[in-house]
């Protein structure tokens, strides 16, 4: 038998790419946004709030930049009810 073990070699490349944080919503709220989401036409919660995070700093992304042209500081604020 093979000593690959597929589950730990993708929990090892998803810590090494990716970072991760917890979001927590009133009880009951997680269901009606995954609804949403899905209404939206997203495959998934991650691409969602992804893409809600992303649309938000582009927004709201200032013109303070390093010496690579490379934006360092934004401002702005993510609001939910």
């Amino acid at each position: 038998m093979s000593d690959f073990n597929q589950s730990k070699y993708i929990n090892d490349f998803i810590k090494d790419k990716y970072d991760t944080f917890k979001v927590q919503v009133p009880k009951g709220e997680k269901a009606r946004i995954d609804e949403h989401r899905k209404a939206q036409g997203y495959k998934s919660l991650n691409a969602y709030v992804n893409d809600l995070i992303k649309r938000d700093m582009e927004q709201n992304a200032t013109s303070i930049k390093n010496s690579n042209n490379a934006i360092i500081g934004n401002s702005g604020s993510i609001h939910m009810e």
